[in-house]
């Protein structure tokens, strides 16, 4: 069997049958808690963000919402077994999970925290997310160099590692976003935001989604070799978020105007899944032309063979636009609605705005030449790795060269 006909996610023992399906319901239970709290809660949901869900109150909507989605979940696994291998309990249990190990973390490393007294705006170097962030940095800078050096030595250790080191930095990434939104808090309560308000912590967040959702097709389809292409464009964006530490760019400031929203927390997450899953895209593209170049070439067989077969490079490209286009599709309409309300208006050709409507239409092309006219291999496989300079630029150049009304974004 090829990694590729793999299709169905080979999870075992905890995350299937009824334990994984009543964590599911566990999961569902609790999130319908909260959101009944944000609702019907005292005084409604407010302005207070995150502090607002760290009440008493709030963890006992929580906690009734979890028991209760436990209760049910097991009942109904016990009365129709059938239902505990459904496919969105399988592949959303996983990362349910990860979420909550994140929310874990980043709970111990408030313990790490300096002293209130120690805590000053002009000077926030002694916070601890900034240890955890060079954690993160560190492990996918390993992650990237261990998965090139898969490609030489597959048969070793070195790919396990590739892949250990890719999850570490994922955690640290993930759980050092949550300790910057509770640090916001601990400078000052009238600052504290949710940690997608400046180029440093959504390149934070780009990293991360980036490595889950390339983690998620490796486990899924064997896919290991991949990671030397993909993990070196993480890297890059690693020395990049270096580099705005570096020139002031990392501190926590208040939210301009502009960004002082619920839709900040709603549209900016989404817009970066869809980021994330064009730069897998663009690294299994990369893959493809590297591998199609070495077949031309006549390389030796034992380096093509770590490689996925062209078919299969193709197909994970696809899968990850397929991913990517839906959440960058849904960001864009929720950013249109933001624009409404904040602007006044729903579309006003800003730069950005036009910018994202430009990478909406590159992969709105790739899905519709694939699948209404059957495009596959090399012209795709460059298509992608174009479609992701063009998100780039989307990203950073309209940041660093054009002005608008997004330009509390720029450098």
């Amino acid at each position: 069997m090829t990694a590729i006909t793999a299709s169905r996610l080979t999870l075992t023992g905890i995350n299937r049958g009824l334990p994984g399906f009543a964590r599911f319901c566990t999961y569902i239970g609790a999130i319908i808690g909260v959101s009944a709290f944000a609702m019907f809660g005292p005084d409604g949901y407010g302005d207070e963000g995150l502090l607002y869900f760290l009440s008493a109150s709030s963890f006992s909507w929580i906690g009734i919402g979890a028991v209760a989605g436990l209760a049910s979940g097991t009942a109904l696994g016990m009365a129709r077994p059938s239902v505990t291998e459904s496919k969105w309990s399988i592949n959303i249990v996983p990362f349910l999970d990860g979420a909550l190990l994140m929310i874990l973390l980043a709970a111990i490393w408030t313990m790490f925290e300096p002293a209130a007294s120690a805590v000053d705006y002009r000077d926030q170097s002694n916070l601890f997310s900034g240890t955890v962030i060079m954690t993160m940095n560190i492990t996918l800078l390993a992650s990237a160099l261990l998965y090139i050096t898969h490609l030489f030595a597959p048969a070793s250790i070195v790919g396990r590692l590739a892949t250990a080191s890719a999850w570490v930095g994922v955690y640290a990434g993930g759980s050092a976003l949550l300790l910057r939104w509770y640090e916001s808090y601990m400078l000052d309560m009238a600052i504290g935001h949710a940690p997608v308000s400046n180029l440093y912590e959504v390149f934070i967040l780009l990293f991360c989604i980036t490595t889950i959702v390339y983690l998620s097709l490796e486990r899924r389809y064997g896919a290991r070799a991949m990671g030397a292409f993909v993990m070196p464009l993480v890297s890059a964006g690693v020395f990049f978020g270096i580099w705005l530490s570096a020139h002031g760019h990392a501190d926590i400031k208040p939210l301009v105007p502009a960004l002082q929203s619920y839709w900040m927390k709603i549209h900016v997450p989404m817009n970066f899944i869809g980021y994330g899953s064009f730069a897998v895209a663009c690294g299994a593209g990369m893959a493809y032309l590297v591998r199609e170049r070495l077949e031309m070439r006549g390389a030796k067989s034992s380096l093509l063979a770590v490689f996925p077969s062209l078919d299969q490079l193709d197909q994970l490209a696809y899968k990850a636009v397929a991913i990517g286009f839906p959440a960058f599709t849904l960001a864009t309409i929720l950013g249109a609605a933001w624009a409404a309300e904040a602007w006044g208006g729903y579309w006003s050709w800003d730069p950005k705005e036009t910018w994202a409507l430009i990478v909406w239409l590159v992969y709105g092309a790739y899905l519709h030449v694939r699948v209404s006219h059957g495009w596959k291999g090399h012209s795709l496989a460059w298509w992608t790795v174009a479609g992701f300079l063009v998100t780039v630029f989307c990203f950073i150049g309209v940041n660093m060269y054009l002005s608008g009304l997004h330009s509390y974004g720029r450098l």
